[in-house]
């Protein structure tokens, strides 16, 4: 009866011993097994771990073009409560135009003491409280190309009708805003290169 009893203490000791072994390989195979790997890589890369652009993540780039009607969103004959609206000025106080001075502001980016004196600087006529004259920046062209120191052929060749009011085709000249029959370019040049670029109202009454 006692050898029966050891017999069975014996027995199920080494059952144990086996069951607790198998737990052991069992485990370590786990840990070791390629397909837990590529699950936890899989779960790392899934798109939900990643941060996903919202649209105010993304930044609003300033427009390039002066167009015949304007700058963007900013507009030739807005008033100055308009134009500040846009965001695309600075600078514009009051309500009253006062043909380029100080209160009638600049476009956002532009120097105020630029190497280009009208670089992004705006008119407002003294007479209507309207936007009449829109400087050009460096880095702003007209739909067809020309800005800051474009060339004499590139102004040429872009405007055929466009002549400077001096000799070797220097000087001011103006052109019709492609497109337009309200509005013109004034360009100016000097030793070949454009020095001054202006979208004008027609009806402009602050400069010549």
């Amino acid at each position: 009866m006692q050898r029966r009893a050891v017999a069975a203490a014996v027995a199920g000791s080494l059952a144990l011993v086996a069951t607790l072994s198998g737990c052991v390989v069992v485990n370590l195979g786990g840990a070791r097994s390629p397909s837990a790997s590529a699950t936890a890589v899989a779960t790392s890369a899934t798109p939900s771990d990643s941060p996903t652009p919202t649209p105010s993540d993304t930044t609003t780039s300033a427009p390039t073009v002066l167009g015949p009607k304007g700058y963007g969103a900013l507009k030739l004959r807005m008033t100055k409560a308009k134009a500040r609206a846009t965001g695309l000025a600075t600078g514009i106080m009051g309500t009253k135009g006062s043909c380029g001075a100080s209160k009638d502001g600049r476009l956002v980016g532009a120097e105020p003491k630029d190497t280009y004196d009208l670089a992004g600087k705006l008119f407002f006529s003294e007479n209507t409280g309207k936007l009449v004259i829109i400087g050009a920046m460096p880095g702003l062209a007209t739909p067809e190309g020309i800005q800051l120191g474009s060339s004499t052929a590139d102004v040429k060749a872009a405007y055929p009708k466009w002549n400077g009011d001096k000799k070797d085709m220097n000087g001011v000249g103006y052109v019709l805003a492609p497109g337009s029959s309200t509005s013109y370019y004034r360009i100016a040049v000097l030793d070949g290169g454009v020095t001054e670029l202006t979208l004008q109202d027609i009806d402009q009454d602050c400069a010549e």
